[in-house]
């Protein structure tokens, strides 16, 4: 800016300098007239007053020899005969001089013009010549601007090639421990489609994905088994499926809860029934049967319950380790993702700045080149009229 105002003053000034220049050519032109019409005055005037008086002498001479002899008659009539073509010449001089003057005045003229006119181009080449320098000076800041953004340009390349090989190899280590991605199929097809998850979970290892922070927490990389028992808990997302694992679990807890109060229950009851065949003796007749065969349905339902309740204590303790393992790889994950997908919005941000300013600086660089080639035929041209007026 501060620039283009100094060359916008010495435009001013040059314009300011032109037309003082050109006022002050216009009275030296005007006073090189009258002192020529002047001149053409007093050069003109004292001739007629010569002719006139050599007109008289010339007159009172021929009238005075007219009274001399006869041979001095003839002497007299050549001098006459002299005298007019004195006054002829005289008078072609003066025309010539006249004519000389005239051509020299507009000489002159011309020359002024000229010289007017080659100052006015030398103005404009100089100003032109300052415009070549200002765009040649524009031209390498914007080429070193270029490559500087060549230069980051191809190091955010490399970066990002380095970024998908270490990706690809994250991949390759995934899939050689056999580890699962749960939950990326929705957040790739971005419909909440959990069914679809559970099957490209099940078919094949997904590769790890970037995310948005909100739904960081939906997919995490889990075992084999730890697939299959989210697979087994039914449709939706990670932290549902989570969920439901823990409603199981709240309700397995608290079906073992009853089955240890029905085998209390049922062992208080053995316990009378013992008792009371203790009491009573050995019987193989009437209610003594019946309470032995009570007995033994007791028996056979408490070790029904005892196997039931091994079981849900196993399918308890399995599901338990099982969600804490989910718990530590689902935090584990979760900011392994967020720091990825805060490196990747950082990388494309950067990715279109340098595309944005590269796109700028191609643009800036064709203008300046057709100014260039443009400042350059008019140099051309002027340096042409320049040699042709030398």
């Amino acid at each position: 800016e501060e620039a283009e105002a100094r060359l916008a003053q010495r435009r001013q000034a040059r314009a300011e300098a032109r037309a003082i220049r050109l006022r002050e050519l216009e009275k030296q032109a005007r006073e090189n007239d009258e002192q020529l019409d002047r001149h053409y005055d007093s050069s003109s005037e004292p001739v007629r007053p010569v002719r006139t008086s050599r007109e008289g002498r010339t007159s009172s001479f021929v009238s005075s020899s007219s009274f001399s002899s006869s041979r001095r008659s003839s002497e007299d009539s050549t001098e006459a005969l002299d005298g007019r073509d004195f006054r002829h010449q005289l008078q072609e001089v003066e025309e010539s001089f006249r004519k000389a003057m005239i051509s020299n005045a507009q000489l002159d003229n011309e020359r002024t013009a000229l010289a007017y006119h080659v100052d006015t181009l030398k103005d404009d080449m100089e100003e032109m010549a300052e415009n070549y320098l200002q765009v040649q000076r524009d031209f390498r800041e914007k080429a070193r601007a270029l490559d500087q953004l060549i230069r980051d340009f191809r190091k955010l390349k490399e970066e990002n090639a380095f970024l998908e090989e270490s990706l690809k190899q994250r991949d390759e280590l995934i899939e050689d421990h056999g580890l699962v991605l749960v939950g990326a199929a929705e957040l790739l097809n971005g419909d909440g489609d959990s069914s679809s998850a559970g099957s490209s979970s099940r078919s094949s290892p997904e590769k790890l994905v970037l995310v948005p922070k909100a739904q960081a927490a939906k997919a995490a990389l889990v075992s084999q088994e730890a697939a299959q028992l989210l697979d087994q808990a039914g449709d939706g997302s990670l932290d549902v499926r989570l969920k439901r694992f823990a409603q199981e679990k709240q309700e397995l807890q608290d079906e073992i809860n009853r089955l240890r109060l029905d085998l209390s229950e049922e062992r208080e009851k053995v316990a009378r029934m013992e008792q009371i065949s203790l009491v009573h003796g050995p019987q193989t007749n009437g209610p003594e049967m019946r309470l032995m065969e009570v007995q033994r349905e007791a028996n056979k339902q408490v070790d029904d319950y005892k196997y039931k309740l091994r079981k849900a204590e196993q399918e308890n303790m399995t599901l338990q380790s099982s969600v804490a393992r989910l718990e530590t790889q689902v935090s584990r994950f979760k900011t392994t993702m967020e720091e990825a997908e805060k490196l990747e919005d950082e990388l494309k941000a950067d990715k279109r700045k340098l595309q944005r300013e590269h796109r700028e600086a191609l643009a800036r660089i064709e203008e300046l080149e057709t100014a260039n080639k443009h400042l350059q035929k008019r140099i051309d041209k002027l340096k042409s009229a320049r040699n042709a007026l030398k």
